[in-house]
């Protein structure tokens, strides 16, 4: 039978030089493109979440909760799309979380956010300077953290720091800021002695209402004449220490004879330790569309000249979380494991064709397709990232597939016929309908994750999934085209295409023919396949062992009282103490700590790589360390919203520190579970003011007044700021002297008012005493929460662990209105893995869907689709066999797995079909044998270049950007599910398209004889 070629492939033999020379252009522009394409961690991407901070200092919890949080709550719980609300009132302030859908549009919800916020910014308290909405995108981390210790004081290292380290790492070319913390620049401190106010009878509030009239600078209009407009100024800065200490009260008192005005430097809030000793911290940030490892190089080589100068002898600088290190670690080993998987499936073509020249025509897919897919891709505007490496390494195995299809079917053609244009034609045409078929399958997968329901997992397959694609149909087009006419120039084709069959051949034609002689059997045989994945099914864990951080841990010490900054810090420099006293035992690189007065971490680097598993270090350590008289340490949830969480809910927080300390020793005793324990720490303490309301209008004052006054003494109140020649532009403070805010009884003995020449002191208006104190209230979706952390041994799975905390539970009787839920770990992996699921269910849809417009049929597609079945057969398997849980990672092997293994079927069914379209009148059976046959020696070239390619990943260490998720899983994934497919489809895909055919002529027959049946009613 004559068939039309394929216009493609026409055009390539007859037009060979423009066809070359259109591959050159484009593998150059690819090449060049490659260059320029921005190299980054992630893709920018804008994550739909918005975060509110009012900065509220020296308050309460319940404070900040009342006079913030509840109305801000209010006010933006009118904004649309929202999905999670949570809020944490703090003693230094507010934070309030957003959290949209994915297909929100977050700038515009940003606008909207802060117009609520403008709307009610006067219910806010009057000493709220500002109010903060920070959003994210993938590209606002910092490239690189910088760490600052010396055994010298760096607190007066400000102006050291910022010469030398802080304004040329801004001038680097691609450096967008640079963030400097933990040392402050020194301000101007105006401290009232409250003895002196009370003995020369200085009112504390007229005074600084005084300051702040006289402090000022301001534009007052302009002088006019017909020659010049000049314009008039009023300025009343304070301009010298001298000057400000000059400053008359009254007639004959000066500010310097009530109060100690000197420079000081802020009061710490907060430190840091790196290798024992105290650090200072520095961020460096990119700017968008920089080249991320460039921009790194060229940072760090500015620290390291930095290191260099004799100013800083003595000072340590030192390199954390350095994004680029990942990223071209995470890219190098993806690079070698393709490299590596490239060169096995070179082998394994060559052992199969036994032709170099052949070999090196489908090989040379590869290269070329990634060269243009590099092209293409910055075309387009997409980066270089971790997620495209992925798509283009998962590509790497499946880009001669369609190369070794097409070369196959020209060469048996070439066999049969002398003409090699003609035989090469007609050798395309034959598979042009099952590569395009293939590739389409491969490709059409990733759709409902682009088009349906956003999770992060599925906006980040987006990027995999375009590199795959672009990958592909590069493939595709260069299989259709380049290949044949590369085929062409290749004169002696290889004389085993017309030896006997080998060994191999004849073991599966004669595996098909008892098959199809036994379908009973063999059907039999395949249903109890399908039903061994009960055995995998229930002992492969799910969970999130994807989970990364392997070189780190964080120590999280849960301070437990009201302690000085001083308190908290030895107790951080005794846990330090002893890792580093077992350094080597610990396989420690460094440790970095954060403390506050009422929270302290230290993050422990490991060496890498380390010789034992991170989780036994860990319990080493559990067992070892000192125990702390302020502190609980625990390992921590990790940073990144980690380990897994139990939220119990109600109207009060008082109500729910019972309960969560009634849970938590249940929760303990569940055999692998670790470091259980509340996020609120209790033991601590406020000094509440409680007000004589027949005092205070005994003296005409209000609870205002008060409250102003004793805010002054402790929290201290700004003024416009100081400039200085040698300084530059400084803070202005007016507070009370330090002793006040030591002492309970200097604090009473603060003056409130003068009245009729008598000081009225803060005792004699109010009564102070010691009251109970919440450290944090959360509350999520404007309801009061607490949650209980923990974290997992290596021994218990997720799904273990929930069973088990949840019969634990239901056990216990919790306090009507009160309830809990699982959150964390827990509730990201069930919305994860059930849009997962969905988006797979919807993935076997799609590709029916193609298969069916393709095949021309609505049977045939049902004999391809039963590889699905058996894949996912192979894929529990070999996670049960490798040890492999079940998480994010392989369910996107799964996923991916899915468009591949149909390819296989394909083929088949196409070549069957094409057997039946010429000879009609032969019996099936004969025609379904020598299809498959024919096939057999494709399917296994294409599936083993396949796993080949993805093994070094499977077997190797490669994580995601150097310190993510393992890509091991998904590796295995697909290697198990294909290996086990391709062996049963081979067998399995002939029966079911025989058995559905002779179904097919069935029915027809039944419809033949019941229309004449019909028809015989009728005519009676």
């Amino acid at each position: 039978m004559q068939h039309k070629p394929l216009a493609l492939t026409r055009f390539a033999l007859q037009r060979p030089v423009t066809l070359c020379m259109l591959f050159l252009s484009m593998l150059v522009f690819g090449m060049l493109a490659s260059r320029m394409l921005p190299l980054e961690k992630f893709p920018g991407i804008d994550i739909p979440e918005i975060y509110v901070h009012v900065p509220y200092p020296n308050a309460t919890p319940a404070e900040t909760e009342r006079l913030i949080t509840r109305p801000v709550e209010e006010a933006l719980a009118t904004v649309t799309g929202i999905k999670k609300m949570r809020s944490f009132s703090k003693e230094d302030g507010a934070d309030v979380s957003l959290e949209f859908n994915w297909e929100e549009n977050i700038n515009t919800k940003s606008i909207e956010v802060r117009e609520r916020l403008d709307n009610m910014r006067h219910l806010l308290p009057r000493d709220v300077e500002r109010v903060m909405v920070f959003q994210f995108n993938t590209s606002d981390m910092p490239i690189f953290q910088l760490r600052i210790s010396s055994e010298r004081d760096l607190a007066m290292a400000y102006d050291l720091l910022e010469r030398v380290i802080k304004r040329p790492l801004e001038r680097v070319s691609g450096v967008s800021k640079v963030e400097l913390y933990g040392v402050d620049k020194r301000q101007v401190s105006i401290r009232l002695d409250p003895q002196r106010l009370r003995a020369l009878q200085v009112d504390p509030v007229t005074l600084l209402q005084q300051m702040q009239q006289s402090n000022f600078a301001m534009t007052a209009g302009e002088i006019r004449n017909p020659n010049e407009s000049i314009t008039v100024k009023p300025v009343g800065e304070f301009t010298s220490l001298d000057a400000l200490k000059a400053y008359p009260i009254r007639q004959g008192l000066t500010l310097g004879e009530v109060a100690d005005i000197q420079l000081e430097l802020p009061k710490r809030t907060e430190g840091r330790h790196l290798h024992q000793t105290y650090a200072v911290g520095m961020n460096v940030f990119k700017e968008s569309g920089a080249n991320l490892v460039e921009v790194s190089r060229a940072a760090i080589a500015v620290v390291d000249a930095a290191g260099k100068d004799p100013a800083f002898n003595g000072i340590n600088l030192f390199l954390m979380d350095d994004t680029a290190k990942g990223v071209t670690d995470s890219l190098s080993n993806l690079l070698s494991s393709g490299g590596m998987g490239a060169a096995l499936s070179f082998v394994v073509l060559y052992l199969f064709l036994r032709h170099i020249p052949t070999t090196l025509v489908v090989v040379l897919s590869v290269p070329v397709s990634i060269a243009i897919t590099l092209g293409a891709m910055y075309f387009l505007g997409y980066s270089l990232n971790i997620l495209s490496m992925m798509g283009l390494m998962l590509a790497v195995g499946m880009l001669v597939d369609n190369s070794v299809v097409v070369t196959e079917s020209i060469f048996r053609e070439r066999a049969a016929d002398a003409d090699i244009k003609a035989a090469t034609e007609r050798g395309v045409y034959r598979v042009s309908l099952a590569v395009l078929a293939g590739t389409a399958t491969t490709a059409i997968v990733f759709l409902p994750n682009i088009i349906g329901q956003k999770v992060d997992v599925t906006v980040f397959l987006e990027h995999v999934a375009i590199a795959i694609t672009i990958a592909l149909g590069v493939s595709l087009v260069m299989a259709l085209t380049l290949i044949p006419l590369l085929t062409t120039k290749i004169k002696q084709i290889h004389s085993q295409q017309n030896a006997e069959p080998s060994a191999l051949d004849k073991f599966y034609g004669r595996c098909l023919r008892w098959t199809l002689a036994k379908p009973k059997t063999a059907t039999a045989i395949a249903f109890a396949l399908l039903a061994s994945v009960a055995i995998p099914l229930g002992q492969v864990s799910g969970g999130d062992d994807d989970g990364g951080d392997s070189n780190r841990a964080f120590l999280n010490y849960n301070i437990q009282g009201n302690y000085s900054l001083e308190e908290v810090e030895a107790e951080v420099t005794r846990m330090e103490q002893y890792l580093y006293q077992h350094k080597a035992e610990f396989e420690i690189e460094s440790v970095y700590s954060y403390y506050t007065a009422n929270h302290a971490i230290s993050i422990i680097m490991f060496n890498d790589p380390l010789v034992k598993p991170v989780g036994d270090i860990k319990k080493t350590i559990r067992e070892g360390w000192p125990k702390l008289v302020r502190a609980e340490p625990s390992f921590g949830w990790s940073e990144s919203g980690g380990g897994m969480q139990l939220h119990l809910a109600g109207p009060s927080t008082e109500m729910l520190t019972k309960l969560a300390a009634d849970i938590v020793p249940v929760l303990r005793d569940v055999k692998g579970l670790e470091d259980v324990r509340s996020e609120i720490a209790d033991g601590r303490y406020e000094l509440q003011i409680k007000l004589d309301q027949d005092a205070l209008q005994r003296y005409n004052l209000s609870a205002q007044d008060l409250a102003n006054t004793v805010s002054l003494a402790l929290r201290g109140v700004n003024l416009r700021t100081y400039r200085s020649a040698e300084q530059g532009e400084l803070q202005l403070r007016v507070l009370y002297d330090e002793k006040v805010s030591h002492s309970q009884a200097e604090l009473e003995a603060i003056p409130v008012a003068v009245q009729d020449g008598v000081t009225i002191r803060l005792s004699q208006v109010a009564q102070l005493s010691l009251q109970p104190l919440l450290a944090e209230i959360r509350r999520f979706n404007r309801q009061t929460t607490l949650a209980i952390g923990m974290n997992m041994s290596k021994d218990l799975s997720m799904d273990k662990a929930r069973e088990e905390i949840k019969q634990r539970m239901d056990q216990l009787q919790l306090p009507p209105g009160y309830s809990w839920s699982f959150e964390g770990s827990f509730q990201y992996q069930d919305e994860a893995q059930g849009i997962m699921v969905v988006n797979m269910l919807l993935a076997v849809a799609m590709i029916y869907l193609v298969m069916a417009a393709l095949f021309e049929s609505l049977l045939l597609p049902t004999a391809v689709i039963g590889s699905l079945l058996f894949s996912m057969v192979g894929v529990f398997w070999a996670f049960l066999f490798t040890g492999t849980s079940m998480g994010i990672m392989g369910m996107i092997g799964m996923l991916v797995l899915m468009g591949i293994v149909v390819n296989n079927g394909i083929v088949l069914v196409d070549r069957i079909n094409q057997l039946r379209g010429e000879r009609p009148e032969a019996d099936l059976v004969p025609l379904i044998i020598e299809a498959c046959e024919a096939r057999l020696r494709p399917i296994l070239m294409t599936v083993s270049t396949t796993v080949l390619g993805l093994l070094p990943l499977a077997m190797g260490d490669a994580t995601i950007g150097g310190d993510g998720p393992s890509y091991a899983p998904m590796a295995i994934a697909i290697i198990g599910g294909l290996v086990f497919s391709t062996l049963t489809s081979l067998l399995l895909v002939p029966l079911t398209y025989w058995g559905l055919v002779r179904f097919n002529v069935r029915w027809s027959q039944m419809r033949h004889r019941a229309a004449g049946f019909a028809s015989k009613l009728i005519s009676a």
